[in-house]
């Protein structure tokens, strides 16, 4: 019961406070705590490889044991306390009503046809060139950004807490999502294929990937629960996952990136535009319809029932 109240506790607080947009935010400290420690690590350690490695463990480690220890001093002043303060750890690692918010501030200016305003709300959350799309582009990569974004900010983070609540409780449960945000983050602020990153930033890319592994093949069962939930294609969420899981350069993006493309009848994905440069990705997903701005709103609509029902079913192997 008290896994229910950590990671439903979790939903409820992002549900009403969101991703606090500040620099005191755990996130943005675990972040600004890598850079710190990039310039030094690369003046003693001549390999870079090695030296992004020893970075990434750091700082997974240190927020790791932040919330370990926060929470088992909550805990031994009062059991709840520790409750609620894994609940806020959890809360820290996941960004549901942020990724929704973000969709709505896409959708509206599209409805109203600026989509100027539209591709700058998008190019907050994609790192892809949002000057050269359109209308059908804009929708296309609100969509993928939903899909991807369902495992690496909601499903991933509550996997791990259930994990690291067989491990210790409440402690193990903040300690893991806590673990798993700063790889996530680390994989964002290292894992570029540029001249900079390309050896420093390939273990936390590395790592990220192992970590989602598990998490992202366990959310096609969650996405084809909700489907059936919201009257989409459910069946065809799981034969386009299936089909296309291997139609990206990440080895997990793809499974619910595709699936939310079978469950809404879209296709997605194809040539996609970075820094000046058009990058050839195949299409996944089935054409049943074409793409319209209502796509986002039912995107978000399945993204909010597959964490739900991902929750369930985390805590139902947990009473196991």
């Amino acid at each position: 019961m008290e896994l229910f109240y950590i990671i439903f506790g979790a939903l409820l607080i992002d549900g009403i406070v969101g991703d606090p947009q500040t620099r005191f935010h755990p996130v943005v400290l675990i972040g600004n705590f890598a850079l710190n420690l990039e310039i030094p690590l690369r003046k003693k350690i001549s390999n870079e490889f090695a030296a992004g490695m020893i970075c990434t463990l750091v700082v997974t480690f240190v927020s790791a044991l932040t919330a370990y220890l926060l929470v088992k001093i909550c805990s031994g002043i009062n059991y709840s306390a520790g409750i609620i303060a894994a609940a806020i750890c959890l809360f820290i690692a996941i960004a549901l009503k942020s990724l929704l918010t973000h969709a709505r501030a896409i959708e509206e200016p599209l409805k109203n046809g600026c989509l100027g305003k539209a591709r700058r709300e998008l190019a907050m959350i994609v790192s892809r060139d949002t000057a050269v799309l359109d209308e059908n582009g804009i929708i296309r990569s609100s969509i993928e950004s939903i899909g991807e974004n369902i495992v690496d900010g909601i499903t991933a983070a509550i996997f791990y807490a259930t994990l690291g609540w067989y491990w210790d409780g409440p402690s193990g449960a903040a300690a893991f999502a806590l673990f798993y945000r700063a790889a996530n983050t680390l994989d964002a602020t290292f894992g570029y294929k540029n001249t900079r990153y390309r050896k420093f930033g390939a273990f936390p890319a590395r790592l990220d990937d192992v970590l989602n592994y598990i998490p992202a093949r366990l959310t096609l069962l969650a996405i084809y629960l909700a489907a059936i939930l919201c009257r989409l294609r459910s069946t065809n969420a799981v034969k386009c996952a299936w089909r296309d899981r291997g139609k990206h350069p990440s080895p997990n993006s793809a499974w619910s990136m595709a699936a939310f493309a079978g469950a809404l009848g879209i296709q997605l994905g194809g040539p996609t535009c970075y820094k000046g440069i058009w990058k050839k990705y195949p299409y996944w997903g089935i054409k049943y319809e074409e793409l319209k701005i209502e796509h986002i709103r039912k995107a978000g609509k399945l993204a909010v029932l597959t964490a739900v029902i991902f929750s369930i079913l985390m805590l139902s192997v947990s009473c196991l």
